[in-house]
This record gives C-alpha cells, sequence and structure tokens, in this order.
C-alpha cells in the first residue's frame, strides 16, 4: 500500500512539475516500519515524547483497523505497526542519546526535549530528488525502464 501510494504521489508531482515551477517546493519522505533512514540519511529530526506515542497509539487502534490487524506484520514484532513504529522510535532516540549523551537529554533547559522518549527521522528533498527515489524504487521493485 504504502509503496503504490508513494508511486501515485510521485506521478502527480510529476504531471504538477510539467505545470507549475517546483523549484521552491521540498517532499519530506518519512519511513519507518518497512525501510528506515539511517541517522546519517536525516535532514529533520522530530522529537516524540510519551504522550505523542499515546496519541499515536489510541489513534491506530481506533481510526486505522487495517494497520492494527495488518495480515502481513513484520519479522520484527506480530502486533499492530504503531507498537512496531514506537519501538523503532525508541531505537532511533537511543542513537541519538549514544551520539550526543544521555546528558543532553535529561539535563537540557527546554522541557520538551527532557520528556523525549523517541525520535522520527525524516530526509526533505527537492522535487527532482524526489521523483529519482521514487523512479528507482520503482525500477527495482516493477523492472521498469521509465524515466523521470
Amino acid at each position: 500500500t504504502h509503496y503504490k501510494v508513494l508511486q501515485a504521489i510521485a506521478d502527480a508531482v510529476r504531471i504538477w512539475n510539467d505545470e507549475t515551477d517546483l523549484s521552491h517546493l521540498r517532499i519530506w519522505g518519512y519511513r519507518n516500519v518497512w525501510y528506515r533512514f539511517d541517522l546519517a540519511e536525516a535532514d529533520l529530526i522530530i522529537p516524540v515524547t510519551l504522550n505523542s506515542m499515546a496519541i499515536i497509539q489510541s489513534t491506530f487502534m481506533n481510526c486505522y483497523l487495517s494497520q492494527r490487524d495488518a495480515s502481513f506484520p513484520s519479522f520484527e514484532l506480530d502486533g499492530p505497526f504503531c507498537d512496531l513504529s514506537q519501538k523503532i522510535w525508541v531505537e532511533q532516540h537511543q542513537d541519538l542519546q549514544l551520539m550526543l549523551g544521555r546528558d543532553y537529554w535529561y539535563q537540557n533547559k527546554n522541557p520538551h526535549l527532557r520528556a523525549v522518549h523517541g525520535a522520527v527521522y525524516l530526509k526533505e528533498m527537492d522535487v527532482e530528488t524526489f521523483l529519482t527515489v521514487a523512479r528507482k524504487l520503482k525500477d527495482s521493485m516493477e523492472g521498469s525502464t521509465l524515466s523521470p
């Protein structure tokens, strides 16, 4: 499903790009369960608190029933995708703790950063980079030889 949505968005951006100057547009790429950004690839890091995790848990369990009882769970966790997402966010925060030191988080002047228990990695891309990434993924999945 995520792959098909990515390709639909890429097709829409291609059409839009033919009609409009999109040099100002930036697209945030988010990867989590099926593929992850390494810390070195992330341009943006979103800190996640326990409160945010509770909200995501509630949203998944009450609004995204297909994700709660997915018929193709990850090899890492047989359960709701939100549980796996949160596990990944915690691991990503642990990577940041290793790099910055625990005191950065626990003794930070910013109360929000002191409350962080997870991190979401994002990658910011211009239109051409996004279309290239989508095309490479399509080529690897479908063997397509069309140019972006």
